[in-house]
């Protein structure tokens, strides 16, 4: 058979094939029409194609994306666990804070009493205190006092001040390195959650796109199934009467191991039956109807050979060791089995249409043995054999081998 020849957006892809499926349906004919021509066959089976290639690049997609998902999610479990250990942190600061405020407190408290006492006492309560002095030493201890009070008072006003700035300061650090960090995790969310939204559209195409290439494939198995059966009637009515009470000569041995044409096929007993394309003569084999690129093989043991002319178009020659061999015509193509030692089996070509059998697919099969097998059974057309040639009448091989 013939054969048909990722990232984002894949909507107009997906549209695109859609459109060209229909397309083919709208050209698939119904029952009771005419049948599906080769090339409707061959487009619906290039749509189904082409619908799985489109299901491995969604897969692919989607691979790729999860890949990013899964990086997403380690990232922002990562920035949540810093918040956490930063929110900690915050709270043992804030901790801080409030031991320091109480403190701070106390001594704004004390600084506010003493404040108090220096207004009621006024400016004559030092003086009163220098001179209620009994002795020299009494005055310089006196003296000593006021200064240490003096100092003490601004020593503490000063360091709750210096506290109060120092935390605060260290507050608000905290506070915008929480605000970043939440930022920061915010958007790792919002990021998560487009991947996931993408997951989630390309697995919605993906599942449109098996749906479509499920269906491309039951329009390509009824086509080409009315394709077969159209090609059969062919046969049957194309081709001589099939004579199925033919049998081998008692004690004959079956050179061909396997039907030289895969299933399914058809053909009739047609060796003998006169032929006008360019000059007159006898048809040396019998014609084994098939759709194209169906599988020929060698029927035997031997060496293949593939040669061409302009009534058989692409042809294959199968030589056995005691020097007899088959010929098949008309092939659509070789394979690397074509050419060298085969064995019975290997697919040595497939069936087609070149040289004179346009629109009519088929391998014509010849039979040439070494020698003409005794009491051999005539064709339809009263032939054992074909005067100038070694050909003799394959029907009774193929009738034994193939059916």
């Amino acid at each position: 058979m013939t054969r048909s020849d990722r990232t984002f957006p894949v909507g107009p892809r997906l549209l695109a094939l859609g459109a060209a499926i229909a397309a083919l349906l709208i050209c698939v004919p119904i029952a009771g029409a005419a049948a599906p021509t080769k090339s409707q066959v061959q487009s619906m089976h290039a749509a189904y194609l082409k619908a799985e290639a489109q299901i491995r690049e969604y897969r692919s997609e989607i691979e790729s994306v999860q890949i990013q998902l899964n990086a997403a999610v380690e990232k922002l479990d990562r920035l949540q666990a810093e918040l956490e250990q930063i929110q900690a942190q915050i709270a043992e600061t804030k901790a801080r804070i409030a031991d320091a405020q109480a403190r701070y407190d106390r001594i704004r408290s004390r600084l506010e009493e003493r404040a108090a006492q220096a207004f009621i006492a006024g400016p004559a309560s030092d003086l009163e205190i220098f001179l209620g002095a009994t002795s020299m030493d009494d005055l310089s201890d006196r003296m000593e006092f006021v200064d240490a009070v003096t100092q003490s008072d601004a020593a503490l006003a000063q360091q709750a001040s210096n506290l109060k700035v120092v935390l605060e300061i260290e507050e608000k650090s905290l506070e915008e390195l929480e605000a970043k960090q939440q930022d920061q995790v915010d958007q790792q969310t919002a990021l998560r959650d487009q991947i996931l939204q993408s997951l989630s559209t390309i697995s919605s195409l993906r599942d449109q796109a098996v749906a479509t290439a499920q269906n491309t494939l039951e329009q390509y198995k009824r086509l080409n199934k009315q394709r077969q059966d159209y090609l059969e009637q062919q046969a049957q009515s194309s081709v001589s009467p099939p004579a199925p009470d033919v049998q081998l000569p008692p004690g004959f041995v079956n050179p061909l191991k396997v039907c030289p044409v895969d299933p399914p096929r058809a053909f009739g007993d047609g060796f003998g039956a006169p032929r006008y394309t360019g000059d007159f003569h006898l048809h040396a084999g019998d014609d084994i109807l098939a759709d194209y690129g169906t599988k020929i093989r060698a029927p035997f043991d031997g060496v293949a050979k593939p040669t061409y002319n302009s009534l058989g178009g692409n042809s294959e020659y199968v030589y056995a060791p005691d020097g007899s061999y088959v010929y098949n015509a008309h092939l659509e193509s070789y394979t690397d089995k074509s050419s060298g030692p085969v064995h019975a089996g290997d697919v040595i070509g497939l069936v087609g249409d070149t040289g004179d059998a346009k629109g009519t697919p088929h391998d014509h099969f010849e039979w040439h043995p070494a020698s003409v097998p005794a009491n051999w059974p005539a064709s339809f057309y009263g032939y054992v054999t074909i005067p100038g040639t070694s050909a003799v009448n394959p029907y009774p091989v193929l009738n034994d081998v193939c059916n």
